[in-house]
């Protein structure tokens, strides 16, 4: 194959590292979806709708979810 003249040699390597992240992103949204506790209200209906966000949107949705979805967690105190 050879190589397009257009486009820099490194073109191909950033896209694909960008790629790279935004699916590892989306995977982490997905497992900290999967993870969270399930507190048995109304909301937790949403989680199907979260998850296909984060699946046919996977930047803003997996960012979003990050950002406004997850439930605070709590430091865990040793005694």
């Amino acid at each position: 194959m050879e190589p397009n003249p257009l486009l820099p040699a490194g073109y191909d390597i950033v896209w694909s590292l960008v790629l790279l992240a935004i699916i590892g992103l989306a995977v982490a949204a997905l497992i900290s979806l999967a993870r969270s506790p399930r507190t048995g209200t109304p909301a937790d209906s949403f989680r199907a709708l979260w998850a296909l966000a984060i699946i046919f949107l996977p930047l803003i949705g997996s960012l979003t979810w990050f950002f406004f979805g997850r439930q605070p967690t709590r430091a865990h105190s040793r005694s």
